[in-house]
């Protein structure tokens, strides 16, 4: 697999200096002379251990270079006399160039963006531009949902046949519900793909480091046998396909889990539907089942033909198994906050335990408390809503106001602690009475939360823990595979330079 770094402004206050040391993996570094106006491309080039890709992305295609072609030319033209090996041109202003500066098909890259949305003549588009000599052409649209996604996703079934070497459309989705395409896009085009210097620089919305994707597809080579995906309104830091791809890896699958953004909930029912009737079908991709998460885990178990026992009663599924003509909804959620008690020693069987939260996360921790034998009891913000969930799952709920009883476990099933300073589900005196504390949060730091049981020597589960066990169970749900769970805990561990 070759990657394209992308340098920018944020990736270095001395950009020679950064050039002389590109990101680990990289195979080519692009120079974005609109983001870099004014730098010196022939000592750029020198100082550079890889070949330098010039691009001087226009404002009209979300960069900062001019629309202008007669000032494209003169800025395009002296990158060629500084001797970059490669050059982006933008196929609506730039083709003339190919001949003007007389370039060889193999040192361009035609491309075109648009900042926007996904036109409906994108095949066209795609068409025309392949018409071209061009080593690469380079298709990047902005997906604003699920159709648009896979209407980028279709232009790889349509023009990149024949071995990967031999393919030249590089094809992916900027924008949230876009971030699949960006994981898929290496393995159906050609074994290349775009990614940012560092996490903290990306070159465009939703472009991610070496290190994030070659995490998720590295144990691939080209088209998925089975497509997973996580499915919520936001999974774009979530760490399922990270955690998948570890155990698929292990197991020696040639399977493959990405982050579905979904912002309109109206799009579920292209996702939530039997094995070959979903909306990534028809492109040459077979999803076999969903990891679901916030806010759709109601909707996932109300789309479902057949239900465990656990997700009737919690009316929420974080698990969707699509077989060839049914959908089976399962609820993990109960496993990842059972086991990671028990794994860290405490057994739910008699215990008192708080869940606080109303929503689908809540639901299933709470009836996988119950019937692992705690005695449990919810607790929201609101007391209304409190109630209203207890009375439907069967539990007994508290006021707001109503301190956890001592010796208690004590679950946070909310959003609280995800970041810094939102405050705490759970008071420093409950956290210090507790049998032990289990938080559902994961983020790219330790919660409040996890810091606070850990002052009063309490018992901690955090939400890396829950996820493993949870995602343990979703393996073995989704691959019939006994699941490699110390590969899988070791791909979730937080080290000193980690991205997640």
């Amino acid at each position: 697999m070759d990657w394209i770094v992308s340098l920018t402004p944020e990736a270095a206050t001395d950009p020679l200096t950064a050039l002389a040391n590109p990101p680990a993996g990289a195979s080519i570094v692009e120079l974005r002379l609109d983001l870099l106006p004014g730098i010196d491309v022939a000592a750029a080039v020198r100082a550079c251990p890889l070949p330098v890709l010039a691009t001087l992305r226009s404002a009209a295609e979300g960069g900062e270079g001019p629309d202008d072609p007669t000032a494209r030319a003169e800025i395009l033209g002296a990158a060629r006399n500084a001797g970059t090996p490669l050059i982006d041109l933008e196929f609506a202003r730039d083709t003339a160039l190919i001949l003007s500066l007389g370039l060889p098909p193999e040192q361009v890259i035609l491309s075109w963006h648009d900042p926007k949305g996904t036109p409906e003549g994108l095949g066209e588009i795609a068409k025309q531009m392949m018409g071209s000599p061009a080593r690469w052409v380079k298709l990047v649209p902005t997906a604003r949902g699920v159709t648009d996604l896979t209407a980028v996703l279709a232009l790889h079934q349509r023009f990149n046949d024949g071995p990967r070497k031999r393919r030249r459309l590089l094809t992916f989705a900027m924008g949230a519900p876009g971030l699949a395409s960006r994981y898929l896009a290496p393995l159906l085009g050609p074994p290349i793909g775009y990614a940012a210097w560092s996490e903290a620089a990306p070159a465009a919305p939703g472009q991610l480091t070496i290190a994030r994707t070659e995490a998720v597809i590295s144990h691939l080579d080209g088209t998925p046998q089975r497509l997973y995906g996580v499915v919520g309104a936001d999974v774009s830091s979530s760490l399922s396909p990270r955690l998948h791809a570890a155990a698929y890896r292990e197991l020696g699958l040639p399977f493959l889990m990405v982050p579905i953004n979904v912002t309109d909930p109206e799009e579920l029912g292209e996702l939530f539907a039997p094995r070959g009737s979903t909306c990534f079908d028809p492109v040459g991709l077979e999803p076999w089942g969903w990891a679901v998460t916030t806010p759709y885990k109601a909707r996932a178990a109300a789309a479902a033909d057949r239900h465990a026992p656990r997700v009737l009663r919690a009316a929420a599924a974080n698990t969707l198994i699509l077989g060839p003509e049914l959908v089976t909804a399962e609820n993990t959620d109960a496993d990842g906050i059972v086991g990671s008690l028990i794994s860290l020693g405490i057994d739910p069987q008699g215990r008192a335990a708080v869940v606080q939260g109303t929503g689908g996360a809540a639901r299933g921790a709470a009836v996988g408390l119950h019937l692992a034998g705690a005695d449990v009891i919810l607790r929201s913000r609101s007391d209304e809503r409190a109630e209203t969930t207890a009375e439907e799952i069967g539990l007994d709920w508290c006021a707001a106001d109503q301190a956890a009883t001592a010796g208690a476990i004590l679950v946070n099933a909310t959003p609280l602690g995800r970041e810094p300073g939102e405050g705490e589900p759970f008071s420093e005196e409950e956290v210090a009475a507790a049998a032990a504390v289990v938080d559902m949060v994961y983020a790219d730091h330790e919660t409040e939360l996890v810091q606070m049981a850990r002052r009063h020597d309490v018992t901690a589960a955090d939400g890396r823990e829950v996820l493993l066990h949870q995602g343990v169970a979703q393996v073995a749900a989704f691959t019939q595979r006994v699941p490699p769970k110390e590969a899988m805990r070791r791909a979730l561990k937080r080290g000193a330079n980690s991205e997640f």
